[in-house]
C-alpha cells in the first residue's frame, strides 16, 4: 500500500501552522503530503519524493536567490506537495520568478513564522500522517476480512463483486484475459465499457488473468485501498477458477483420449460422463485431425479455436480442441438432421464448408475430416479423419482439407487389396510406365493419376503439378505412345486409376 497522506489544506488547520501564510500556488492546496524533509544543501535534485513537504530557511542558497525558481521547478517535477520557507532570517525578498513558477505549477509556497521550530512542525505533520495511515490500515484489514470471508464461505464471486461495488459506490466489471465478462455489479449493468473506465490487472502466478474495471473518474485513498484488496481477493478467486478449469481440462482430455482410442466403454457410461464434461450425446460429432510442418501452428490453433467457438455458438452446441502429442484434434459438434427436422430448423452446420475457406490461408497445415457419428462411436470418425489425411495428402497436395467422404472408395479398395494379390495386376498395367519414369527421371505416373482424377483436364492437372499445360499434354501423348491406353474408355480409365492409386499409396 502506498503511504497515506493528508492535504495541505488539512495541515494548515493544525495549531502549529495557524500563523503560516500561502503566498503563491493556492490552486495546489489539494496536494497530498506524505513526507516531511528539511533542505540542508543547495543541490536536492534526485532526493525529492512525491508528496514531500520541504522545509527550508534558504540558508544553503542565500548567496544565490536565483536558485529558488529552479528549486520550485525540481519540486514540481518530483510531484512534491509544497515548499515551506522561513524567509526573514536569510532571505528578505521572494523572487518574482519563483512566485510565478509556483502559480504556474500549482505548487504552493508557504511562508512560515520565524519563531516556530522545525521539530514542532515535523512532529505535528507526521502525527497526522501516521494517524491517517493507521486508520487506513485498520480499514484495509476490515475490507480484506470482509471480502475473504465471502470467498471462504463460498458465497460466490457475484457476492464479492456486489460488496466491492457497494464499497466503491460504482459499477464494476471483472473481465478475463480473453475479454469475456466474468462478473459485473450491479448485475444489470450494461456490458459495454466506456473509454473513461479505469482498470487494474488481476494477476495469478505472475500472469495477467483478468482486469478489474471501475466506472469512476477519481478514487480517494480509501477507495484505492479497496481496489487493492479487491484485486487480491479476485486473484484468489481466479486462481481457484483456474485450478478448477485445469483439473476439468485434464479430466476432459483423458475422456477424449478414451473416446478416440475406442476403449470398450458402455454407451451409458459415455453419455453420463460426456454430459458432465460438455459433450452432448444428442448431437452429431465429427473428428478433424490436424497435421502441420508450419511454424505458425500455435497461431493457427488460436484462430481456429475462435472460429469453432463462434460457429458452435450459432447453433448452441459445444465443440472442443484437444492436443494429442504433436497433433491437434478437433471434436466438432453439430445438430443432427433428425433434430433439425423435428425443430423445423434450416440451420445445419457443415464443418467442411466452414473449415475449407479458413484453411486456404494457412500454408503447411492440413486437416483430415471424418464422417458424422454419435458420441459413443466417435472412434470411427477419428480413424476416418486419419485415413482422409493420410490418403488425401498422398494423392493430392493442393487441398488443405481432406474429407473421408471423398476418399472412402479408395480406402475400401485398399482394404480389399489386402486379401488379393494386387501387385501382379498393377505391374501388368503400369509397370512399364514406372520403369520409364525410373530410367528417364520423368513423372508420367503422377501426371496420369492427376489427369484421370480431374476428368481429363489439362489445365487442372497442370495446376496440381505446378507445370505448364503444354508439359501435361506432352506427357499424356508420351503415355499413349508407350502404352496401349484408351483414355476414352470408362472401364479402362477406372482400371488405370485404381492401379495408380494403389501404386501411389503403397510406394515409399
Amino acid at each position: 500500500m502506498n503511504p497515506a497522506g493528508i492535504t495541505l489544506s488539512e495541515l494548515l488547520r493544525l495549531p502549529v501552522l495557524k500563523e503560516a501564510k500561502v503566498i503563491s500556488g493556492e490552486k495546489g492546496l489539494n496536494r497530498m503530503v506524505k513526507f516531511v524533509d528539511i533542505m540542508e544543501v543547495p543541490d536536492v535534485q534526485g532526493w525529492l519524493r512525491e508528496g514531500e513537504l520541504l522545509l527550508t530557511t534558504a540558508y544553503s542558497i542565500r548567496h544565490d536567490p536565483t536558485l529558488l525558481p529552479k528549486l520550485v521547478e525540481e519540486l514540481a517535477k518530483a510531484n512534491a506537495a509544497a515548499l515551506a520557507i522561513k524567509p526573514e532570517r536569510f532571505l528578505h525578498d521572494m523572487p518574482i520568478e519563483m512566485l510565478q513558477m509556483s502559480n504556474n505549477y500549482h505548487l504552493p509556497i508557504i511562508q512560515l513564522p520565524n519563531n516556530i521550530p522545525y521539530m514542532d512542525i515535523t512532529n505535528a505533520v507526521m502525527e497526522q500522517i501516521i494517524d491517517k495511515q493507521g486508520s487506513l490500515l485498520r480499514r484495509s484489514e476490515e475490507i480484506y476480512k470482509r471480502l475473504t470471508t465471502l470467498v471462504l464461505e463460498n458465497q460466490g464471486i457475484q457476492a464479492v463483486a456486489d460488496n466491492v461495488a457497494g464499497l466503491l459506490k460504482s459499477s464494476i466489471w471483472l473481465v478475463d484475459k480473453t475479454g469475456e465478462t466474468i462478473v459485473q455489479s450491479p448485475s444489470h449493468t450494461a456490458d459495454k465499457l466506456s473509454s473513461q473506465t479505469k482498470f487494474w490487472n488481476i494477476t495469478v502466478d505472475k500472469q495477467v488473468e483478468g482486469r478489474l474495471f471501475i466506472e469512476k473518474e477519481a478514487l480517494d485513498e480509501l477507495e484505492l485501498i479497496c481496489v487493492e484488496q479487491a484485486r487480491l481477493v479476485f486473484s484468489l478467486e481466479l486462481m481457484r477458477r483456474k485450478t478448477a478449469l485445469e483439473t476439468e481440462k485434464k479430466i476432459r482430455g483423458d475422456f477424449i483420449d478414451e473416446l478416440l482410442s475406442g476403449l470398450p466403454l458402455s454407451k451409458q457410461v459415455i453419455i453420463n460422463k460426456g454430459s458432465q464434461l460438455g459433450f452432448n450425446s444428442d448431437v452429431d460429432w465429427e473428428i478433424a485431425v490436424i497435421e502441420s510442418d508450419s511454424e505458425s501452428i500455435s497461431l493457427f490453433i488460436d484462430k481456429v479455436t475462435v472460429l469453432i467457438h463462434q460457429e458452435s455458438q450459432k447453433l448452441r452446441v459445444k465443440s472442443h480442441v484437444h492436443r494429442q502429442g504433436d497433433k491437434y484434434i478437433l471434436l466438432l459438434a453439430s445438430k443432427s438432421l433428425d433434430a433439425d427436422l423435428k425443430n423445423q430448423s434450416n440451420m445445419h452446420l457443415c464443418w467442411n464448408e466452414v473449415l475449407t475457406p479458413f484453411m486456404n490461408d494457412w500454408k503447411g497445415i492440413r486437416l483430415g475430416l471424418g464422417g458424422k457419428t454419435q458420441l459413443w462411436n466417435i472412434n470411427r470418425s477419428y480413424l476416418e479423419a486419419k485415413k482422409a489425411l493420410m490418403i488425401g495428402a498422398r494423392m493430392n497436395l493442393n487441398p488443405r482439407v481432406f474429407t473421408y467422404e471423398e476418399i472412402e472408395i479408395l480406402d475400401l479398395l485398399i482394404d480389399a487389396s489386402e486379401y488379393v494379390d494386387m501387385d501382379a495386376y498393377v505391374e501388368k498395367r503400369i509397370g512399364h510406365l514406372y520403369k520409364y519414369d525410373q530410367e528417364n527421371g520423368m513423372d508420367l505416373l503422377p501426371t496420369l493419376y492427376h489427369y484421370l482424377s480431374t476428368g481429363g483436364s489439362l489445365i487442372e492437372t497442370a495446376k496440381r503439378l505446378f507445370i505448364h499445360r503444354n508439359s501435361v499434354k506432352y506427357r499424356i501423348d508420351r503415355i499413349k505412345q508407350l502404352s496401349d491406353i484408351d483414355l476414352d474408355n470408362h472401364q479402362k480409365r477406372f482400371e488405370y486409376y485404381y492401379c495408380l492409386v494403389y501404386y501411389l499409396l503403397k510406394k515409399d
